[in-house]
């Protein structure tokens, strides 16, 4: 029997796949997080993710490919974004995220034939394009894999909790609906330095990834993973994790200050 979680953006999410208590509960606390931070979750397509981060630009860094619908043979089936708004319906927050089937492939190969970012590589990278990876770890994963992305918080929303929060949110909803065997992202050094990993969840880093000559520039790149057994753990750690409760508060306290 399917689990549906009432009352949310996840009324008609069903969990098809993996641990149903686990995930169930983790559904429920992340969105209940996101939500004491005054963000309102809402499904929404990759074109609408797209005109977001072309309103944001200026606090938002390179835009993920694979995410452009005009370059990608995107659907249900395959991806989702979530748009986190305020109380004055603005996009505060973005999480988005597909599925790669690398059955017979793997990261390595996937990565440097570019068809993480192309579905056709030949017809849409530039005529320089290239991708070249060092990072051993993608030669290992492999199945059905997924890509969690596009985390964009708008200034006066960061420092509140939601890269704890976002992120394994997609990752869960991943897991329930693609039974996912892995879970990746790429990450600049900037983010790295800020200590976004692995507060985001991740439990494993290694360099490089880089992408050169691509419509965003050349962009230097860590690989970050984490595999099924871990994510597991991690969930559990997090619905453990008595910290989160009441930072609800927290929140409220600082955004009154800075009003």
């Amino acid at each position: 029997m399917n689990i549906a979680i009432e009352s949310t953006i996840f009324a008609k999410t069903s969990i098809d796949h993996g641990p149903r208590s686990l995930l169930g509960r983790v559904l429920l606390k992340a969105e209940a997080g996101v939500r004491e931070r005054g963000v309102t979750l809402s499904f929404a397509t990759m074109r609408e993710f797209l005109d977001t981060h072309a309103q944001n630009r200026a606090t938002w860094g390179a835009v993920f490919r694979g995410f452009d619908p005009e370059l990608n043979d995107l659907n249900d089936d395959n991806s989702f974004c979530l748009l986190g708004r305020n109380e004055a319906g603005e996009v505060v927050a973005t999480q988005a995220g597909r599925l790669y089937d690398w059955t017979g492939s793997t990261c390595h190969e996937e990565m440097q034939a570019l068809r993480l970012l192309y579905s056709n590589p030949t017809e849409h990278k530039l005529p320089t394009e290239r991708c070249e990876v060092t990072a051993l770890a993608a030669r290992a994963i492999k199945g059905r894999v997924f890509y969690s992305g596009g985390a964009w918080y708008r200034p006066d929303y960061r420092g509140v909790g939601l890269v704890s929060l976002l992120p394994r949110l997609a990752r869960t909803l991943a897991c329930a609906k693609w039974d996912t065997t892995c879970t990746i992202t790429l990450m600049v050094e900037h983010n790295i330095l800020k200590g976004v990993f692995p507060r985001n969840g991740y439990r494993n880093i290694e360099w490089d990834v880089n992408f050169i000559d691509t419509r965003e520039g050349s962009i230097h790149f860590a690989l970050l993973w984490i595999k099924r057994d871990e994510m597991f753990k991690d969930l559990q750690n997090f619905l453990d994790d008595v910290a989160l409760s009441g930072l609800g508060e927290a929140v409220v306290r600082k955004r009154a200050a800075n009003a």
